[in-house]
C-alpha cells in the first residue's frame, strides 16, 4: 500500500514539473492573445459624451447609443426596446 501511494506521489510531481516546463516553453504566447482578443474593441475614451435616453432617462455613452433622427433633433436611446416604446408612444 505505501509503495502505491509512493507511486502515484512521483507521477503527480512528474506531471506538475511537465506543466511547469510546457508553461515556460509555451506560455509566453498565450499573454499575446489574450492582449490582442482584449483590443479587438477599440476602447471607449473617458469623459466621453453622454446622451440621455428620453424613454427611460438613462444616460449613454453617445459612442453607443442608438441614433434616430438627424442634426438638433436627434433622439439617443440605450436600446432598441426603448427605442421603440418610444416610437409606439409618438405614435399614439
Amino acid at each position: 500500500m505505501v509503495g502505491l501511494i509512493l507511486w502515484v506521489l512521483r507521477a503527480l510531481i512528474i506531471l506538475l514539473v511537465l506543466r511547469f516546463v510546457l508553461q515556460l516553453v509555451f506560455g509566453s504566447a498565450k499573454p499575446a492573445q489574450r492582449r490582442k482578443r482584449r483590443h479587438d474593441k477599440a476602447p471607449e475614451r473617458l469623459g466621453g459624451e453622454l446622451v440621455r435616453d428620453p424613454q427611460c432617462g438613462t444616460f449613454v455613452p453617445k459612442t453607443r447609443a442608438i441614433a434616430v433622427g438627424s442634426g438638433p433633433e436627434t433622439k439617443y436611446f440605450c436600446s432598441t426596446t426603448c427605442r421603440d416604446k418610444y416610437a409606439v408612444q409618438g405614435a399614439q
